[in-house]
């Protein structure tokens, strides 16, 4: 029999280390503008004092505190936090990030109204360090197409319907004990049984911090992407060598340096994607298209290698002709890559 007194949301957020933001993070949550939800915070014996703070909120009935006996890993405590989840809908939430009022209210909205999808997530604002906007693909074909090259969700807003887990058995892989990967990893099986769609609005400010340990970090998350765009391509079923697969990890991972692999290496590899694409249907040919012309100009736009004319050899292949260039950038690349040639 259904539980009459179940919430609509059941807001997941597992924590680590994150007393200094925990405060901010708890609250924009029970200040919601949707407030049938329940917050399920997990602590994943965070030295820091984390667990004291978030037990300060237990005397609100829409808060549950759980606390992990040994130090488990990020996937784990999610996977925790999921087995007291009531809610028909599944919301993430990071310790250090700041829900916007009505995100759960606009992520309820549009479950409700596109029953066809399974999985969503939106546009994030940073604060701190940085104060850009992250975009994500939007429609579902934008979004396979994407998920071959990385992350395609914004993993602190992604919300989800609870049947992934009851009914597609779905859980974070626990053998992966960093916080590096098991999202991107998590995504790519979710999208095999549901379709994911992102909402194109910011939902959610995006804590960023100072680059004192990013070199370490993009390292460690790199490795474990790899392993999974392999496994991805695999999937996909397009036949590749280790070289190409090189040329695929190398292109799919930004701020990146080609090495020895040249500009034509990478637009060969591009268009066999498109065409094997239109061979198999995996996703909308149009869609995969421009997924890969856009790589084609990022790859060339951000290559640092000063002895290639990447602006010409950008123009000189046919992927060129399906990536619209505005007037600006087009005099940015220009100048860029005349600058790299000539300093």
């Amino acid at each position: 029999m259904p539980d009459s007194s179940a919430p609509l949301v059941s807001v997941i957020l597992p924590v680590y280390n994150a007393g200094e933001y925990l405060r901010p993070a708890i609250d924009s949550i029970l200040s919601q503008t949707l407030q049938d939800f329940e917050l399920i915070i997990v602590d994943d014996c965070s030295p820091d004092g984390s667990l004291a703070v978030a037990r300060t909120y237990e005397a609100d009935p829409r808060v549950r505190v759980l606390a992990n006996k040994q130090n488990r890993g990020r996937s784990f405590t999610d996977n925790y936090g999921a087995e007291f989840a009531r809610g028909r809908y599944i919301a993430k939430m990071d310790a250090d990030d700041v829900a916007r009022p009505q995100r759960l209210q606009r992520q309820v909205e549009f479950l409700e109204q596109n029953p066809t999808v399974g999985l969503t997530s939106s546009f994030m604002q940073c604060f701190g360090e940085s104060d850009i906007v992250y975009t994500y693909p939007v429609s579902a074909d934008a979004v396979r197409c994407f998920m071959l090259f990385n992350m395609p969700v914004a993993n602190p807003t992604v919300f989800f319907r609870h049947a992934l887990l009851t009914e597609h058995g779905l859980r974070y892989d626990d053998t992966i004990l960093d916080t590096f990967g098991e999202d991107y990893e998590f995504i790519a099986r979710a999208a095999e049984v549901v379709a994911i769609v992102n909402q194109p609005e910011i939902l959610l400010n995006y804590r960023t911090l100072p680059q004192t340990i990013k070199g370490d970090v993009h390292a460690r998350r790199n490795a474990k992407s790899n392993q999974i765009r392999e496994r991805l391509l695999r999937r996909f079923g397009i036949p590749f060598t280790e070289r190409e697969l090189l040329v695929h990890n190398t292109i799919s991972y930004v701020p990146f340096t080609l090495g020895n692999i040249t500009l034509p290496e990478v637009h060969a590899w591009l268009w066999k994607i498109k065409d094997y694409n239109a061979q198999t249907g995996y996703a909308d040919p149009a869609v995969m298209l421009g997924c890969v012309a856009e790589r084609w100009f990022l790859t060339c736009y951000l290559n640092p290698d000063n002895a290639t004319n990447s602006f010409r050899e950008y123009r000189r292949q046919p992927l060129a002709g399906h990536y619209k260039l505005t007037t600006k950038l087009q005099a940015k690349f220009l100048l860029k890559s005349y600058v790299l040639r000539h300093r």
